[in-house]
């Protein structure tokens, strides 16, 4: 919707939540964004004083005693505590480890960019679910996991949902498993929080939007400071991400492209969800694969992307059939060209009724894939949330029987 004036407001506000700790009282400073999005259907130190012992002897020798064994317990409390605050620090090493020892290029490949499940009593995570769902997809032969992407709803959700969703996901995958996490904001330091937060909760990638809620603000200089400070700073990789139909319209060139990652070697790839696969050609031309990858943004140009010089696709549709979706992939890449294109062509033809939007795709998930995952009750808890809806029983109906093409073949995979 180029042109199109849209955005989101954020509030920011200090929880102060006092938590008693035996012996101490710890005050937790959390800063928590809501955000809101227009409705176009398109987020005191414990002391111990002394005393004067006035007992007789015998009770003060006895009171001793009793201490002694109190003392005791606390230095096995005291070694308890030590061994768990070890064991974390040895858990988080080693995340940071297998986090360093990614490539820094994203691997090539069919990417997922997962959806999101809510509990819809609570309107909270399902974040039992979400774990299921994200280990499923992480063994169905994709090259990685996208988390907080456009179909994780990820403008609707805080700060420490998004951060939440992260960690869930590299738990659920395992430590070496290649993870690109969303980190849109609105300003520099926003966008340097959600990464950091990223970072911490175990992702590889940063994905990252233009800034546009001021859209004819945000001329070619604001956007080369923001991406090339971003990139400074950034203790991730960092993957553009070009959609202009979310951003104000604003479409970033090849050429726009092409000087950022040229001037920035922390800029590593991009993702293309403008369906301009004249841009892939531009970008192969001018920089080598070795450094940088380029990612097609939707599944029904996989093919015409990959004989361009893309590098794969990061597609909502993954969600759905990702087998499928990676079949086509590999068909390709072993040259069986018109295998691969006939595939192609009854995916592109079952996707069309998930253009419709991120409830549709999430519907079409909960008809599949989420089953496949064993999760209970997945269209309740597939639902949009709120305020956004689910598709009409006649676009539910225009979806299941589209997609019902796939299901044998995916089955078969």
């Amino acid at each position: 919707m180029p042109g199109k004036e849209y955005g989101a407001l954020i509030d920011r506000f200090s929880l102060r939540v006092p938590i008693p700790i035996t012996r101490m009282s710890v005050v937790l400073d959390v800063n928590l964004p809501t955000q809101r999005l227009p409705g176009d259907g398109g987020f005191d130190l414990w002391q111990k004083t002394p005393k004067v012992d006035e007992r007789p002897l015998e009770i003060a020798e006895r009171q001793s005693s009793d201490e002694s064994r109190e003392d005791a317990k606390d230095n096995g409390v005291s070694a308890v505590t030590s061994h768990i605050k070890d064991a974390s620090i040895s858990e988080n090493s080693a995340l940071k480890a297998a986090t360093k020892s990614m490539p820094k290029v994203p691997p090539s490949g069919v990417w997922a960019p997962a959806i999101t499940f809510f509990d819809q009593s609570t309107d909270n995570l399902d974040t039992d679910s979400q774990a299921k769902y994200y280990s499923y997809l992480s063994k169905t032969g994709l090259a990685g996991l996208v988390v907080l992407g456009t179909n994780s709803e990820t403008f609707l959700l805080t700060r420490e949902e998004r951060k939440t969703l992260v960690e869930t996901a590299r738990k659920a995958c395992g430590p070496s498993y290649p993870i690109m996490a969303g980190v849109g904001g609105h300003s520099t330091k926003q966008v340097l929080e959600f990464i950091q937060d990223a970072a911490d909760a175990g992702a590889n990638y940063a994905l990252l939007l233009p800034p546009a809620y001021f859209g004819k603000q945000t001329t070619p200089a604001v956007l080369d400071s923001f991406f090339n400070d971003v990139a400074s700073a950034s203790p991730l990789p960092i993957v553009i991400y070009n959609f202009p139909v979310v951003c104000n319209g604003i479409d970033l060139d090849s050429a726009t492209i092409a000087g950022l990652a040229k001037t920035h070697p922390n800029i590593v790839g991009v993702k293309l969800t403008c369906g301009a696969v004249a841009k892939i050609t531009r970008l192969a031309a001018e920089l080598p694969e070795g450094t940088f990858a380029t990612f097609g943004g939707q599944s029904d140009f996989l093919i015409g992307g990959l004989a361009a010089g893309s590098q794969g696709t990061i597609a909502g549709f993954a969600n759905v059939f990702p087998k499928t979706l990676v079949r086509i992939y590999d068909l390709y890449k072993e040259g069986k060209f018109q295998e691969a294109m006939e595939l192609h062509k009854k995916a592109a033809l079952a996707e069309q009724p998930c253009k419709a939007g991120i409830a549709a795709v999430k519907f079409a998930a909960a008809l599949h894939t989420a089953k496949l995952a064993g999760i209970d009750s997945p269209q309740e808890k597939l639902k949009p949330r709120r305020p956004y809806i689910e598709p009409s029983e006649e676009q539910k109906k225009s979806i299941q029987s589209q997609i019902a093409v796939l299901e044998d073949i995916e089955a078969s995979l």
